[in-house]
């Protein structure tokens, strides 16, 4: 039994590094009315799932965490239209691989606008989320939507990667 615990213990997540411009690609292709946010998001970090155990089904719905983001809503040219309130989050996990964010931190992020709600997705790789302290993600979602070429991240074999679930959840 010791074994079998040990070998599980030892997988590792391997993700897709997708970046702001892959990720900007998927949602302009996409059906889904998204939006594309760079502002501080701040929220209970203890609503954050975490994996246990002792109770695994516990992760296998998302859990949906209510946050507040102040800052600037990607308009037709740039980022430009200030934005002040309620987002909801929407944390999975993956097996024992939960998505996780820190309060309070500048982040560049896509999320589902569906009936007046604003649903963003926390996947265990990351996926919808990218630091923004530096500017250097805003600068290539600007680029994608000037339509600029859109540097990519992913690798040219994605044999084994996990990709980001689809946001329509």
């Amino acid at each position: 039994m010791t074994g079998v615990a040990c070998a599980a213990q030892a997988q590792a997540l391997s993700c897709l590094p997708m970046g702001p411009g892959d990720v900007y690609g998927i949602i302009a292709n996409s059906e889904d009315p998204f939006v594309i946010i760079e502002g501080q998001v701040t929220f209970d970090e203890g609503l954050l799932p975490h994996y246990s155990e002792a109770a695994p089904e516990a992760t296998e719905v998302p859990t949906e965490i209510p946050a507040q983001v102040t800052g600037l809503l990607l308009g037709e040219r740039m980022f430009d239209h200030p934005v002040e309130g309620e987002i909801t989050l929407v944390a999975h996990c993956l097996g024992p691989w939960c998505g996780t964010l820190q309060s309070g931190n500048r982040y560049l992020f896509f999320a589902r606008n569906q009936e007046g709600r604003v649903r963003a997705i926390l996947e265990p790789c990351g996926g919808f989320f990218f630091d923004a302290e530096d500017g250097s993600a805003g600068d290539i979602v600007l680029q994608c939507h000037r339509g600029r070429s859109c540097p990519s991240e992913l690798p040219d074999d994605m044999d084994g990667a996990i990709a980001p679930r689809p946001a329509s959840e």
